[in-house]
């Protein structure tokens, strides 16, 4: 059943009661009690498969708990897949997808109405002055698929770009989307990525650990459970899981 939810804010407050995702019956990811409220960043850490990206997608509402249930500003449902939060979703997976459209038409994917004169700043924001100045039409170029092949990293510039553009989308969902670049492509992207987060709510899974003293608050997943919840200098200082995965 869709609700009606109404666009986050610094009061907006997410609530995550008993989720539990199961798979072929076997209990994949359970979360006894979470509490989100207003602008911040969360950091979600864990070996492979501990269930970050699990998280992720139940957040998102690609997936649908087992059993659970979410209350947003005191509304409760069953799942995430409501159409005025998805609309608020800004989302950046391991590997971006990349349409077989102009360039122009890639970054403005969320803000079509958006001028040559703000892509462009997108574009400097962002770093993507290279591949620019490399395209035989500039903006106008094909991309994706059968068009000009992009490496990753420009697959996840042009992600951030379109982050960059909305200003109105307030939820920020990442899933390891620096896992399959080099260590120096991630620096520089991150230096461009942290303002991206200033004013969202944000949900960030990572295995570089690099990124947890940028966050706010910090979960920890072991095999489908969260261990810990908290700051970075507390959970370190606590040298208990999150001082064993460094």
């Amino acid at each position: 059943m869709e609700m009606k939810i109404a666009a986050w804010s610094e009061q907006s407050r997410i609530t995550l009661d008993d989720i539990a995702l199961d798979y072929e019956k076997t209990p994949f990811l359970e979360i006894t009690q979470l509490h989100f409220s207003g602008y911040q960043k969360i950091g979600i850490v864990g070996m492979s498969g501990s269930g970050k990206s699990t998280l992720v997608n139940l957040l998102s509402g690609f997936l649908e708990p087992s059993r659970g249930s979410f209350t947003i500003d005191g509304q409760k449902t069953s799942n995430m897949n409501q159409m005025d939060w998805r609309k608020q979703l800004l989302y950046i997976p391991q590997s971006p997808y990349v349409f077989e459209m102009t360039l122009r038409d890639n970054i403005a994917f969320y803000t079509p109405d958006a001028s040559d004169q703000e892509v462009l700043e997108a574009v400097k924001v962002v770093g993507l002055d290279g591949l620019l100045a490399e395209l035989p039409q500039g903006l106008e170029t094909l991309v994706g698929n059968g068009a000009r092949p992009l490496s990753g990293g420009q697959a996840q510039r042009i992600a951030l770009a379109r982050a960059f553009l909305d200003q109105n989308r307030k939820i920020l969902l990442l899933d390891e989307p620096t896992a399959h670049l080099d260590i120096e492509t991630e620096v520089e992207l991150k230096e461009r990525m942290l303002p991206l987060m200033a004013n969202r709510l944000v949900f960030f899974a990572t295995h570089r650990l690099h990124w947890l003293k940028e966050m706010d608050t910090i979960l920890v997943l072991e095999n489908g459970r969260l261990v810990e919840v908290g700051s970075y200098d507390e959970l370190m200082a606590k040298k208990a899981a999150l001082f064993h995965l460094k």
